[in-house]
């Protein structure tokens, strides 16, 4: 499940995982976020933190995959938040090719992970 998080300026789309993330969390939390700020913004800022525990379906990852290939160049910065060590994984073969600035924290930064975003 994904939730939306406050306390982020208008360019941000902030979000929380818990549990199984699925296809039906993009279309219904994330994707309508983000166009929302694109509508008034040229980038969109994006704070993700994975709890502990958290997994991703197939249609999940699929359809980021689409989304983010489709809006590759509307990104301005990244910052992901977890100590999940499929997440750490995944970010050492996906952060070399990103086209914006995206930084891996662990969870005792999170704190400077929102600093580092709105810098």
């Amino acid at each position: 499940m994904l939730k939306l998080l406050e306390g982020f300026d208008d360019a941000t789309v902030a979000i929380e995982s818990e549990g199984e993330v699925t296809h039906k969390d993009y279309e219904e939390v994330l994707i309508p976020r983000v166009k929302e700020i694109l509508e008034t913004h040229k980038k969109v800022k994006c704070f993700i933190h994975f709890t502990e525990g958290s997994t991703y379906s197939v249609g999940a990852m699929a359809t980021d995959a689409m989304f983010g290939f489709r809006h590759l160049l509307s990104w301005d910065k990244v910052a992901i938040v977890s100590d999940i060590e499929w997440i750490h994984k995944a970010m050492r073969f996906i952060l070399p090719i990103m086209p914006f600035k995206i930084t891996l924290f662990a969870e005792k930064e999170y704190d400077e992970a929102k600093t580092w975003l709105n810098s």
